[in-house]
């Protein structure tokens, strides 16, 4: 994934928005990539303390950048976006069910504390319905390992928050979401994925976090309900990983 240039962008869930149907929104993709099934909705490896892997180490910027996925590299026939950034606070009700979205009051605070770089690229289709279907993914690094705890909340909290209130930015209206596991890949020390959408307008919104060490890689993408994207977010996030070590 070398890019010949690159960008810095905050990444946030909220900075992929549509505004689309009263709520937040994230990324791609029109094509199913693999075949619907339940799984666990977060996965570990027995080492994931460990730090004795290149990925697992603080990055830099640059490294950060050039790990991102290419336009060669986006599904074809989509084209790169700029997001636009928000700085507004997500709120949801009950408020535990920020854990999901990996924003809750301990997660920005560490977030302000720890982090030490950031960077992300965004791919929609170029022609297609609207909203447009588009995928985002992000690269963070850290002066500590990313606490394993905070996979550990979201995935607890899957069962009360299956349908809750939210709010992701001050432009977008209180929804209700629908949240439920997805097949979730053993990729780096430990990953969590969910869709978090809104069945009755056929609009979801698919997850992956994935941990490693000091660095975080986020895959989010913006689908349809009919549609699985489970290899898609795999591929992407171990794509980051694997240039990450290198």
């Amino acid at each position: 994934m070398t890019r010949t240039w690159s960008r810095v962008a905050p990444f946030a869930i909220a900075a992929l928005s549509l505004t689309a149907c009263g709520g937040q929104t994230s990324a791609d993709a029109p094509t199913s990539d693999s075949s619907s099934a339940s799984a666990a909705t977060s996965s570990s490896t027995p080492t994931a303390e460990a730090i004795d892997r290149p990925e697992q180490e603080p990055k830099t910027l640059k490294q950060l950048e050039a790990a991102l996925p290419t336009r060669d590299e986006a599904p074809r026939g989509w084209v790169e976006f700029e997001a636009k950034p928000s700085e507004d606070t997500r709120t949801a009700e009950p408020a535990s069910c920020l854990a999901l979205y990996m924003d809750t009051p301990e997660q920005r605070t560490f977030e302000e504390a720890h982090k030490t770089g950031s960077a992300s690229v965004y791919y929609e289709q170029e022609d297609g319905d609207r909203p447009k279907p588009r995928i985002g993914v992000a690269a963070r690094t850290y002066d500590e390992p990313y606490p394993k705890e905070f996979f550990d909340t979201a995935g607890a909290v899957l069962d009360e928050c299956a349908n809750h209130i939210g709010q992701a930015t001050k432009e977008s209206s209180r929804a209700e979401w629908h949240a439920s596991s997805i097949p979730t890949p053993a990729v780096g020390d430990q990953s969590f994925g969910v869709r978090i959408g809104r069945p009755e307008v056929d609009l979801a919104h698919d997850y992956l976090w994935v941990r490693s060490g000091h660095t975080v890689v986020v895959v989010t993408m913006l689908t349809t309900y009919e549609l699985t994207n489970d290899e898609r977010l795999r591929k992407y996030a171990q794509g980051v990983l694997d240039d990450l070590a290198t």
